[in-house]
């Protein structure tokens, strides 16, 4: 076990608290791996909601929107984590890396280190946010990627210092991690489990999201009704609340059978536990994907982002990832579903002897990440 020099603070700036189960199951690794690593760091975490983060982390936490907060924890830091998950893109709003680039820059004014950790880079469509991109990681002390496409991006910007791909930090998370007793009475209210808590059917982990026109709906709602024929409990699960619960609705509506429904804001916790105990994840979300790939649970995604079709190579499942746009998309889906096993044990013998091999892989990629956080606050 690492020791981090006395008092040492770290100052973590992300897409937190604002009930996004992804985002939030990145925190929830992060914070996990670096006081695994060193018990002793103090952490502060920069919040849309800072009671609630702090009440679920155990850390400090402060308003992300409050720059001399901001300016305050940053002065007395010895790192700035930014990251991980999708913060340097202009997809969902061109203003986003202004935000994430201008906390790095007062960290950089401050002279203290800043690592760039696991995150995923791009799309950056717009002029300003490509240059503004390269200025600022060119003067950060380490950068690590999820991905290679985000290297390969990053390379095309003119970034110049080193950039070493690891992977999602979720990824140091295995079944180990998970607790199931938290959604033990989620599962028997809603009517999935018995009272001796096992499941009555094998369970489908569904978590889907609006995107463009929402063409992909109707076939997948005619895919889950498929698999409720075939025997199959469907549970459509919101990750990013309240958004993905309009999303539940309007699948729940399309469909001919009734679908189990999560109605409320999941923890991170509870939505890891949820892939856990689920026999499938058929996910949109893309940490629906990486939280499934952490236990052992087959996966199949919908890409409507090369961030998902980035992941699932990373994998090796390329063969699982469909498009949101197919028009064969139900044909596509059904031929996907009718690989994979029926239960997480059985993985192995639909995807290949390498899948295994490959999570420890990432879960050792992802520790990693971790460990080069704690090095450079190390005396």
């Amino acid at each position: 076990m690492s020791r981090l020099k006395r008092d040492s603070k770290v100052v973590i700036s992300g897409y937190y608290g604002f009930d996004n189960c992804g985002d939030e199951a990145v925190l929830l690794s992060i914070i996990r791996c670096l006081k695994k690593l060193s018990p002793d760091v103090h952490i502060t975490v920069l919040s849309g909601n800072p009671d609630k983060t702090s009440a679920l982390y155990g850390v400090h936490a402060i308003n992300r929107w409050n720059f001399f907060q901001i300016f305050r924890a940053l002065l007395g830091a010895h790192l700035l984590i930014s990251g991980g998950g999708s913060l340097i893109q202009d997809v969902t709003s061109v203003r986003s890396p202004g935000y994430y680039l201008g906390v790095i820059r007062i960290a950089l004014l401050l002279k203290k280190k800043v690592m760039i950790y696991a995150q995923g880079i791009g799309p950056l469509d717009t002029h300003k946010n490509r240059v503004d991109t390269a200025k600022v990681f060119n003067r950060c002390h380490t950068i690590t990627v999820r991905d290679e496409a985000s290297a390969k991006l990053l390379q095309e910007l003119g970034v110049n210092p080193e950039v070493k791909t690891t992977c999602d930090p979720v990824l140091a998370m295995g079944r180990d991690d998970v607790s199931l007793e938290i959604i033990g009475d989620l599962l028997l209210r809603l009517g999935i489990s018995e009272t001796d808590g096992k499941k009555k059917n094998p369970l489908l982990f569904v978590s889907m999201r609006r995107w463009k026109d929402d063409r992909h709906l109707a076939p997948v709602a005619q895919l889950l009704d498929a698999q409720v024929a075939a025997g199959w409990d469907v549970l459509l699960v919101p990750a990013h609340f309240p958004e993905d619960a309009e999303t539940c609705r309007l699948v729940s509506g399309k469909m001919e059978t009734q679908p189990y429904v999560v109605d409320h804001c999941l923890s991170a916790e509870e939505f890891f536990a949820l892939t856990a105990v689920s026999d499938r994840v058929f996910s949109m979300r893309l940490h629906g994907l990486i939280c499934a790939m952490a236990v052992d649970t087959p996966m199949v995604g919908l890409s409507y982002d090369p961030k998902v079709d980035a992941f699932m190579q990373q994998c090796g499942l390329d063969a699982f990832c469909l498009a949101f746009d197919d028009a064969d998309l139900y044909d596509k889906g059904m031929d996907c579903l009718r690989k994979m096993p029926p239960q997480q044990l059985d993985a192995l013998s639909c995807y290949g002897k390498s899948l295994e091999a490959c999570r420890l892989k990432l879960q050792e990629l992802a520790w990693s990440t971790a460990k080069i956080a704690v090095n450079l606050v190390q005396l």
